[in-house]
């Protein structure tokens, strides 16, 4: 990236280092107004009970000289990136591991040279570290059959509305299915899960320490940080390092147990982008060897494309198969019954009427559904899946019975089977399941 000066990059990662927020306790948990002299300006945060402080604490601090600051920390070159490597390590990193660590000269500039030169991964408590958290990672997910990834680059296509029902669509196939929200900032899939139910849940923690996840009903199993919060309008002002320690928890100290006894499929919402949080699960959970691979929303138009084909590019750097495209809002789809009439001069609303007249003169036309590309013609989702040899799932309209059964918290595939939302949502399940079966001794 031409415009992007990497040393600049890099001396900006350094400085910012020691600023970085490490502990729930750098905000001001009283509830007053936050020091104007703080090196990061925080909201309120009010007592997160289900986090343990301590873990947070020592996990940030670990985790800092690593902090996710640059897309280069994968191999851009394409080829296989090092699994150990520090999430800002540069491209090509050899390791940290490795012979050449802070030698090599892919290792110039880099943040962690002088960390990797003096052995600072290598050492037996660095290396007791690293295979402690690969052993919970394994652990954690050792009952999870398939981890699936919802991502996109662009913010507002409707990642959350897909996963969210993709978990209705799959449990209401009999599957066991959890939905994962590392979307910290804007954490909006719980309630396209549970409905209004979800701002009266809370995370409790067993006797060995784990997390319980929130069951919406018994084959869907949620966790996500709008659980810890109590004031759900609560804003989430962190950084990388903080960002990074809450979805190790999510990864390493969830049982997924259940009733079910494990899940079929965990799906994974994530916020737009490439940064911080996709960085940082991606990483976790190859340690596992645990990427399914990933679901990638778009909408039809070229702003929106554009932003995709960058998420699609992070897929081939860190090796996330690219199971299928949706193309979200293709078209705006509804019933003629459900519109409603506005008198093209007085602008009045005019339903009742223009309703009962064609019920009178031609009723046919009520029963009809109607369609209007908001976006413009649909195409750029499939050019763009064939450009990038990823399979397109299809196209989900824009209906405005979607739009509630999410603010509800309802599978729609059980609400409006017959419509085209639903059809295509179906569709979308089958697809996951033809390519990530499950055993059926699972089930």
């Amino acid at each position: 990236m031409e415009a992007l000066n990497k040393t600049s990059l890099i001396k900006q990662s350094k400085d910012q280092q020691h600023t970085a927020n490490t502990m729930v306790d750098s905000m001001n948990v009283d509830g007053g107004e936050p020091s104007k002299d703080a090196p990061t300006k925080q909201g309120s945060y009010e007592n997160m009970e289900a986090l343990n402080k301590t873990s947070l604490i020592k996990q940030s601090k670990d985790q800092q000289h690593t902090a996710n600051t640059m897309v280069d920390s994968m191999n851009v070159d394409g080829g296989e990136p090092s699994k150990d490597a520090p999430a800002n390590a540069n491209e090509n990193c050899v390791g940290p591991s490795s012979a050449g660590a802070g030698k090599a000269s892919a290792c110039e500039g880099c943040p962690n040279q002088g960390a990797c030169s003096a052995g600072a991964f290598n050492s037996p408590e660095a290396i007791a570290k690293a295979e402690s958290e690969t052993q919970a990672l394994q652990s954690c997910l050792s009952n999870v059959s398939h981890v699936v990834l919802v991502l996109s680059g662009k913010g507002g296509v409707g990642k959350s509305t897909v996963a969210a029902q993709l978990c209705h669509t799959l449990a209401s196939q009999g599957y066991a299915v959890g939905l994962l929200d590392v979307d910290l900032c804007g954490p909006s899939a719980p309630r396209m899960v549970m409905g209004n139910a979800f701002a009266g849940q809370t995370i409790h923690k067993s006797g060995d320490g784990s997390w319980t996840p929130v069951y919406s009903r018994d084959n869907i199993a949620v966790m996500s940080i709008s659980f810890l919060l109590q004031d759900a309008n609560q804003a989430v002002v962190w950084r990388g390092p903080r960002k990074n320690s809450l979805i190790q928890q999510f990864l390493t100290q969830v049982d997924w147990t259940g009733e079910t006894d494990g899940l079929d499929y965990l799906i994974v919402d994530t916020p737009p982008g490439t940064s911080d949080e996709h960085i940082s699960t991606v990483q976790y959970l190859q340690k596992a060897s645990a990427v399914s691979g990933a679901v990638v929303v778009t909408t039809p138009e070229e702003v929106s494309l554009a932003d995709v084909r960058k998420e699609l590019n992070f897929c081939q750097k860190t090796k996330v198969p690219v199971l299928g495209i949706v193309e979200n809002m293709s078209a705006f789809s509804t019933q003629m019954n459900e519109l409603k009439f506005i008198h093209p001069t007085s602008r009045e609303d005019v339903t009742e009427q223009m309703i009962k007249t064609l019920q009178d003169k031609c009723p046919e036309v009520l029963q009809c559904g109607i369609a209007s590309e908001l976006f413009g013609r649909g195409g750029g989702a499939l050019a763009m899946a064939n450009a990038y040899n990823a399979p397109f799932w299809g196209r989900l309209p824009l209906d405005p019975n979607l739009l509630q059964a999410c603010e509800k918290g309802e599978a729609f595939v059980q609400e409006k089977p017959k419509s085209q939302a639903a059809v295509a949502l179906q569709e979308f399940a089958n697809r996951l399941v033809k390519t990530l079966p499950v055993a059926m001794d699972k089930q």
